[in-house]
């Protein structure tokens, strides 16, 4: 199978993810080697604290596809950013000033772990009222929806779509955050799935390692649905049912 990987930060010099052009490449190179065929760079949007200019972000992107077209012509590349939730990035979204997701209305963000539910629903609220499209990036971090079902669901019937991070279901019997996640998958609450790569250690873009109980849980269908047909209708601005 082929993956899309939709949450990166692979694009060099521009947040905490790779800081040169030579590690971007590796990382694209490991991405290749697992199977990846598309990825969504996401570098990390914080108000008033990016290191790039949006010409900068979209020259800095250029410049990556165009060598990575070299040794993996079919590897497919597209921009977009992780943006932390903060007063005043409505308006940035409404301004333009935020990338979101190859340019259609879906928006990748993420929240401080620490937040309430009441807030964070608040937050998506404002989001799809403004007639743009979140998806929650690495949903099970946040410890308001932690074993909270009734509000993931409540989320997802209001338009919000859920992105896990693939390490996210390793983990053994005893370890209730990997149960928890397996049980978001099993009951088909993930719309998306990334790697959040940073690096080449920690954080490098594996993705074949996971994807094996998936299969078995839930079936190649839903691998499916998640790792390319939801990644495929995002990045043209078509409406995903699940």
């Amino acid at each position: 199978m082929e993956y899309f990987d939709i949450h990166s930060h692979i694009l060099p010099g521009v947040d905490d993810g790779a800081q040169t052009m030579e590690e971007a490449l590796e990382m694209i190179k490991i991405a290749h080697e697992e199977g990846t065929r598309s990825i969504l760079l996401t570098p990390h949007y914080e108000k008033g604290k990016n290191r790039y200019t949006k010409e900068e972000l979209n020259s800095r992107f250029e410049e990556l596809k165009n060598k990575v077209a070299i040794d993996y012509p079919d590897m497919n590349l597209y921009l977009g950013n992780e943006v932390l939730y903060a007063d005043g990035i409505l308006e940035d979204l409404k301004q333009g000033l935020i990338q979101t997701m190859n340019d259609t209305k879906y928006v990748l963000v993420e929240f401080n772990i620490r937040i309430s539910y009441t807030e964070l629903y608040q937050a998506i609220r404002k989001i799809t009222n403004a007639r743009f499209r979140p998806i929650i990036a690495h949903v099970e971090r946040y410890r308001c929806l932690f074993k909270h079902i009734d509000r993931v669901d409540e989320l997802v019937g209001m338009e919000a779509y859920m992105q896990m991070n693939i390490s996210s279901v390793y983990g053994g019997i005893f370890d209730e955050n990997a149960k928890w996640c397996k049980k978001l998958i099993k009951e088909e609450y993930i719309s998306f799935f990334g790697t959040d790569t940073h690096d080449l250690d920690n954080r490098a873009p594996y993705i074949k390692d996971y994807t094996g109980w998936i299969e078995k849980k839930c079936g190649n269908d839903f691998l499916k649905r998640v790792f390319q047909d939801n990644p495929e209708k995002m990045i043209k601005n078509q409406y995903i049912v699940d």
